[in-house]
C-alpha cells in the first residue's frame, strides 16, 4: 500500500514568493511545475494541462510568470 507524503513547493509568481503543501505518493519536477501552475491560477484548474515533458512544463510556467520552482519533502 502506498503512503501519502507531504511536499512543500516554493516558486516565484511575477517575482513574488509563493509556497504551498501538497500530499502525494510520488512527486517530480514536472509535478511541482504543474502544481505551482494550478496553485497560481486556481480558476483555471480544470484547464491546466499535464505536461508531456519537463521542458514543455518549464516553458509554460515561464509564460505564466512562474519561475524558480523548487520542492522538497516536508517534514
Amino acid at each position: 500500500m502506498s503512503e501519502l507524503v507531504p511536499y512543500a513547493v516554493h516558486y516565484l509568481l511575477d517575482g513574488v514568493r509563493q509556497h504551498f503543501f501538497k500530499m502525494a505518493v510520488k512527486f517530480s519536477e514536472v509535478d511541482a511545475i504543474h502544481s505551482a501552475s494550478v496553485h497560481a491560477f486556481p480558476q483555471h484548474d480544470l484547464q491546466m494541462a499535464t505536461y508531456s515533458s519537463l521542458e514543455a512544463a518549464r516553458i509554460k510556467a515561464r509564460q505564466l510568470g512562474i519561475t524558480q520552482i523548487r520542492w522538497n519533502e516536508a517534514v
